[in-house]
C-alpha cells in the first residue's frame, strides 16, 4: 500500500547553527514541527480548520535518533507521516535525508488532540481527512527517560518571550535547548547530540518559572524541569564522541 506522507526541504539557517556550524537539536525540532504544520495545511487543516472545532495538537512526547547532524547552509529534506489517533495518541515519524538520500535522522513524535475550552485530551478527533494519515508506520523509538536520583541544581528557568510560541507557552523544541544548557560545557563540547527523549508533562505558561535539574544517567544525562513543584518535563539525551559523524 502507498505511503501517505508529505515532503519538504530546507535549508539550514545560520542562526540555526551551534559552535560547531551544525543544526541545533532544538532547531532540528522546530524543522520537524514545520512539516507537520504544513503537512496538515496542506490537507486544509489550518488555523481556521482547528479554531473553529475548539482543537489544537499538542506534542506529548518525541524522541530523535541522529546519525549526522546537517551544518550551516545545507539542504534537507524532511519526510513525515501519521498514523491516525490511537487511545488519545498519534505516531508522526519523520525522516531528515541529505541531497544525496541519506538518512540525518529519524523523529518519532507522539502528538496529541487537545480540546481549547474543556483543556481535556481527545482520543478520537471529531473530523477524518482522506489520505492524510496511514493505518500503520514502520519504525519507531525509544522514549524512555532514564530516570535516576542524586539530581544536581541548574538553576531557575523562566518561560519569557523568546522562548514561547503562538500557544503562550514554551515550544516544544525550546525543551531542547533548555536541556542542553542545564549541562555542563565540558558535555557539550565532547561530541554532537546522537539521541534524545523528552516527555511533556505540563506545559509552562509564558512568564512561569521551572527548576531545572540534571544527572548522569544510563549511556547519557537526565534532565528535569518542576513547576510549581510538579513535573514540567523529563528529557534523557545521548552524545557522539567529537568526529564520530565525520563522513
Amino acid at each position: 500500500m502507498e505511503l501517505n506522507h508529505f515532503t519538504e526541504t530546507f535549508t539550514v539557517l545560520n542562526a540555526d547553527g551551534d559552535f560547531r556550524r551544525m543544526l541545533k537539536p532544538s532547531a532540528l525540532f522546530r524543522y520537524v514541527e514545520q512539516a507537520a504544520a504544513d503537512h496538515a495545511r496542506a490537507y486544509g487543516m489550518d488555523d481556521a480548520f482547528f479554531a473553529a472545532r475548539h482543537t489544537a495538537f499538542l506534542v506529548g512526547k518525541q524522541a530523535v535518533e541522529i546519525y549526522r547532524m546537517p551544518t550551516r547552509g545545507e539542504k534537507v529534506t524532511l519526510d513525515t507521516a501519521c498514523e491516525p489517533c490511537k487511545k488519545g495518541s498519534m505516531k508522526r515519524i519523520t525522516h531528515l535525508r541529505d541531497e544525496a538520500g541519506r538518512e540525518l535522522a529519524m523523529v518519532d513524535c507522539r502528538w496529541i488532540v487537545v480540546d481549547t475550552e474543556t483543556e481535556r485530551i481527545l482520543r478520537q478527533p471529531s473530523w477524518c481527512t482522506p489520505n492524510y494519515e496511514n493505518d500503520t508506520l514502520e519504525g519507531e523509538l525509544p522514549q524512555l527517560v532514564h530516570k535516576t536520583r542524586d539530581l544536581t541544581f541548574a538553576g531557575n528557568w523562566t518561560a519569557h518571550y523568546s522562548l514561547c510560541d503562538l500557544n503562550g507557552h514554551v515550544n516544544n523544541s525550546c525543551y531542547l535547548d533548555i536541556a542542553c544548557d542545564a549541562l555542563p560545557l565540558e558535555v557539550l563540547r565532547k561530541g554532537p547530540l546522537r539521541f534524545a527523549s523528552i516527555k511533556y508533562h505540563r506545559e509552562i505558561p509564558m512568564g512561569a518559572e521551572v527548576v531545572v535539574s540534571y544527572a548522569p544517567s544510563a549511556d547519557g544525562w537526565y534532565v528535569v524541569g518542576r513547576r510549581e513543584e510538579h513535573m514540567a518535563f523529563e528529557c534523557y539525551l545521548e552524545f557522539a564522541d567529537e568526529g564520530a559523524q565525520k563522513v
